[in-house]
């Protein structure tokens, strides 16, 4: 406890006594709402690199708006398709944009969204002077990162054990480095590596050095042939029946963004390391079409087995990436998996459709455990899954779908609808089923879980505009499995409604409310057998921010979770965040207070963390205690940035925090993470 007060002392220490003004960096400030906007709402980490890539990448070489295309205007993940289509519409009508005043003048463009997007934008001229090859090398941007971060205290996996071995084969530390080069869209280069706590540093199973290693080189030869890509990458096609690889929007805030965009081949740079291909790609632009061919054969991570009867399989694929103990390093690598597959698209004035196929073969055959749950998912060696999509744009409404189907037999269909009816109010409408036999491995589409398969549902989102400085957003969402999950005891269904109001009275003073309520069919064990039975969450919030001036930023927010199961709990959280960005110094500081007290983890509260470059941090409070953290980034110079932060849990009256090896004595855990980024 003693540690924790000393952290916030330290906090009012540096910020107190800071009277000089200065302006809170419109990109700084702008980026971190809309990466917190997009990724809030998950409560589980997951690969977000390519979103943050993107707007950091515009934040320092801004996206000239009178030239980009459709697909770059979609990195900015602030726009739909209707916005994209009017914004390209308002274009050809009227040429080039002037001012991010006239843009306001383009249906749909809201002042909310263009405040968010002026920092990552330019108005440039229609034409410039194509760069010679020679000048993409001399004018791109290289840039370097390194990063370890590793917790204070010692947990079980890295303490001795009675018979004298030790569980995790390394220290307690994460090391990753980062190496890219980038000029524009037309050449791209790196290389990652990444060494997770517990794994072994040029020893033992890595004598190699890092655990991981990424690297990909991507090309743009002629307009015909767009890019060509050798190494990682991922590929994002349709609306995520067959392929879609990264982040995958779903339910959030944002009701009216349920269509993917941002599709196609990119390179991979992020840190995951079996969700991405390894291999060669290509897309050609052939006028109104494209086509996207690619090739990927690597090693991934499986739980390996042998029976008498069935001889070498695996009985399921390992994600998580860690290679600590003997059981995971066994895993490592363990089975070859080979994709192959086309992706081809055909634009028309208001309409786009396309293809995908996939085919998948893995070295020893895929089956699963013996259990009811996994009777209708994919067993085998070979897969082939193919789809056809189709997006149309006409006016103030958007229509888009996917059909596919896979070798099993099974199929999936996702249709829906985005109405801009007004400025004031839009509507947006999603229909899904996926087959119980429907075996698609890289799918991620709209959906309820986490597998494409088992799941009929319908989606309903408004955004409305009642008065000014008002926003309201909801959505109703209804499901069923009309086979067993992992999680339920027979057939189930569920349903989420959300809502929320923002209110932005002023520039210095913006809150909101938020009323989440989740309801499924769960597995519950009563008189000794196991049933279904409804299971509860209602979340409420109070969330306000507030300028205190042009240093400090002020956030509150107050959080209740009810859960309903077999029995009654609640969960309740309220932080103070304190931002302040002083103009003498090329500083950004961000510090956090937050106090927690549920019942059990089912009553849990999800909340975002601001952290290091091109990482986020969404932990779990749950039991009675205080978090607090405090992250620093300090520019050293125009071509060096560092980041700094430090986080600790204290648990009220707690003897030990976590479980397993990773289970740490005492009730006290503190976590410390460094950074530094040099473009050279």
């Amino acid at each position: 406890m003693k540690q924790v007060f000393r952290y916030i002392a330290l906090f009012f220490m540096i910020s107190l006594p800071q009277v000089v003004l200065s302006q809170i960096s419109d990109v700084s400030g702008q980026l971190e709402a809309i990466i917190e906007s997009v990724l809030e709402g998950l409560e589980k980490e997951t690969d977000a690199a390519l979103i943050i890539e993107d707007l950091e990448g515009f934040a320092e070489t801004p996206l000239n708006i009178n030239t980009a295309t459709r697909d770059q205007l979609s990195r900015l993940h602030l726009l739909d398709d209707i916005q994209i289509q009017k914004l390209l519409d308002y274009r050809t009508e009227f040429g080039p944009v002037l001012s991010i005043f006239e843009l306001n003048t383009v249906n749909g463009l809201t002042p909310e969204v263009l405040t968010k997007m002026e920092p990552f934008i330019w108005f440039g001229p229609l034409n410039g002077e194509p760069l010679s090859v020679s000048e993409r090398m001399k004018y791109g941007r290289h840039e370097l990162i390194i990063r370890s971060l590793g917790t204070v205290q010692k947990p079980k996996g890295y303490q001795q054990k009675d018979d004298g071995s030790v569980p995790y084969q390394g220290n307690r530390v994460r090391y990753y480095s980062r190496y890219r080069f980038q000029s524009g869209d037309n050449i791209s280069a790196g290389i990652t590596a990444e060494k997770d706590p517990g794994e072994a540093f040029f020893r033992g199973s890595n004598k190699q050095g890092f655990d991981f290693y990424s690297g990909h080189l991507s090309l743009k030869i002629s307009p015909v042939i767009e890019n060509v890509i050798i190494g990682d990458f991922v590929v994002r096609s349709g609306q995520g029946l067959v392929l879609w690889q990264g982040f995958s929007t779903g339910k959030s805030i944002y009701s009216l963004n349920i269509s993917k965009t941002n599709q196609g081949l990119r390179p991979y740079t992020s840190t995951d390391e079996n969700q991405h291909f390894r291999g060669i790609s290509t897309s050609l632009n052939l006028g109104n079409a494209q086509i996207s061919i690619f090739y990927s054969q690597k090693n991934s991570d499986a739980n390996r087995a042998f029976s008498d009867s069935l001889g070498n399989h695996f009985t399921s694929l390992q994600t998580s990436g860690y290679h600590r103990t003997e059981n995971e390093i066994a895993d490592k690598n363990s089975i070859n998996d080979m994709n192959t597959g086309i992706v081809t698209s055909w634009r028309f004035t208001n309409l786009k459709i396309g293809t995908t196929f996939l085919y998948r073969q893995f070295n020893m055959p895929f089956i699963r455990n013996d259990q009811l749950y996994n009777r209708f998912r994919f067993r085998g060696k070979k897969n082939l899954v193919a789809g056809a999509d189709y997006l149309f744009n006409k006016g103030k409404y958007q229509l888009f779908g996917e059909a596919a189907f896979s070798k099993s037999g099974g199929k999936a269909a996702l249709q829906g609808a985005i109405a801009h009816l007004h400025d004031l109010i839009q509507f947006s409408v999603l229909f899904r089923h996926l087959d119980k036999n429907y075996h698609a491995l890289w799918a991620a589409p709209f959906s309820e879980g986490s597998l494409a398969a088992n799941e009929t549902g319908m989606y309903f989102g408004t955004r409305i505009l009642p008065v000014k400085f008002v926003t309201f957003s909801a959505y109703s969402d209804f499901y069923r499995s009309k086979w067993i999950n992992y999680t339920t005891a027979g057939p189930s269904n569920g349903r989420d409604i959300f809502a929320q109001a923002d209110f932005r009275p002023s520039n210095r003073i913006q809150f909101y409310l938020r009323y989440k309520n989740e309801e499924k069919d769960q597995k519950f064990r009563i008189d000794e057998k196991y049933e279904n039975h409804p299971e509860r969450f209602q979340k409420s919030r109070f969330h306000i921010q507030y300028n205190l001036s042009d240093i400090f930023t002020l956030k509150t927010r107050l959080e209740h979770v009810l859960y309903k199961g077999l029995e009654t709990e609640n969960g309740w959280m309220i932080f103070q965040d304190v931002q302040m960005t002083p103009a003498v110094l090329p500083l950004n500081l961000s510090a956090r207070v937050a106090w927690f007290s549920t019942e059990s983890y089912n009553t849990r509260i999800y909340a975002y963390e601001n952290d290091l470059l091109y990482t986020f941090s969404i932990p779990a409070y749950y039991s009675k205690g205080l978090r607090t953290y405090l992250n620093l980034k300090y520019k050293i110079s125009p071509k060096a940035d560092i980041w700094f932060k430090v986080a600790n849990t204290w648990l009220h009256n707690a003897e030990s925090i976590g479980s397993g090896y990773n289970e740490i004595q005492g009730n006290q855990k503190t976590e410390v993470k460094f950074q530094l980024k040099l473009k050279i």
